[in-house]
């Protein structure tokens, strides 16, 4: 992930005096390249984009971003690098994927990272079921917060065949064990509330049971409802590397 003041950083070198070497490496992949395949990658660029003589005046740089990639643990789809000699180094790990490419100019190539930064917006993922909501803050790309609210389970409705239950009981369990849901999802939505304050959510995205999706959105708060954009369904209890990429499917539509 990318902070906000290496963006800005990377500003103050516009126009520079001395040229700096922008690279790209990165694969649009589910596992993050490994070092071996960026550093192929790289030589790839280096002899389409820079003849001998520029390959050679840049030989420094080019010498930091291999030694870089020898001990390279794979952390990320796109790895970016800034080089100038002795006045600029730096690195950008980032999780979603980006064109490879190699540039030479007196200012660092930032535009492709300030574009996607702008693409992939902060999101707010929910699943819930009859008995938990679990809140996964995505920024990037990453899952950068995670809570969740556990309440007391609510039974599924009972069916209207039930033998030896009358009509009438019938409709009394069913309407009993609709409040006891309305009251726990209420209750979520205010844990909800609490847990995205002051977090600037872009959109929300609802997930696991289909059933759930209209009651889900009904008892948040208005100014939620308004940011939810789509759904997938699943369980709620799966891993978090699951969600997200679930999640991500439906971000991709939205960006």
């Amino acid at each position: 992930m990318i902070e906000p003041d290496v963006v800005e950083k990377l500003k103050t070198f516009k126009n520079s005096e001395f040229e700096i070497l922008s690279v790209y490496l990165g694969e649009d992949t589910v596992q993050a390249p490994t070092g071996d395949y960026l550093k192929k990658q790289f030589h790839s660029l280096l002899h389409q984009n820079l003849d001998k003589d520029l390959r050679a005046k840049f030989g420094d740089d080019i010498n930091s971003i291999e030694e870089y990639l020898k001990d390279y643990t794979p952390s990320g789809r796109t790895l970016v690098f800034f080089s100038a000699g002795d006045n600029l180094w730096e690195v950008v790990k980032l999780e979603f994927s980006l064109p490879s490419d190699i540039s030479l100019d007196n200012s660092p190539n930032i535009v492709p990272i300030v574009d996607a930064l702008n693409k992939y917006s902060k999101y707010l993922v929910l699943l819930t079921d009859r008995e938990k909501t679990r809140m996964l803050l995505v920024e990037q790309g990453e899952i950068v917060d995670y809570s969740q609210f556990i309440g007391s389970y609510v039974p599924q409705r009972e069916s209207a065949t039930g033998k030896g239950s009358l009509p009438s009981q019938i409709d009394v369990n069913f309407r009993h064990t609709e409040k006891l849901l309305d009251d726990r999802l209420k209750l979520s939505a205010d844990a909800v509330a609490k847990f995205v304050k002051d977090k600037d959510i872009h959109f929300i995205i609802l997930g696991g049971h289909k059933e759930m999706f209209k009651r889900v959105a009904e008892t948040l708060k208005s100014d939620l409802q308004s940011k939810i954009v789509g759904n997938f369904v699943s369980e709620v209890d799966l891993p978090l590397n699951q969600i997200l990429f679930k999640s991500k499917s439906v971000a991709v539509k939205i960006n």
